[in-house]
């Protein structure tokens, strides 16, 4: 069963998922038991950067 949850908590925030998003999903009362449950790469870390810097660079649409 743990083993499950770690890949859970692993999947969801390689799909985008906050990690305070995560912590509410998993029950967590705080971010530290939510952290036990993730194994974050190097590649994690970069596809996340890649992720929020697209969304930095991206146009925002303005109003119609």
């Amino acid at each position: 069963m743990k083993h499950s949850r770690h890949t859970f908590a692993a999947d969801m925030l390689r799909a985008g998922l906050s990690l305070p998003a995560l912590m509410q999903l998993m029950g967590h009362a705080g971010i530290q038991t939510t952290l036990v449950y993730l194994s974050v790469t190097p590649q994690d870390v970069y596809q996340q950067y890649v992720r929020a810097i697209a969304q930095l660079i991206r146009p925002v649409p303005s109003p119609a």
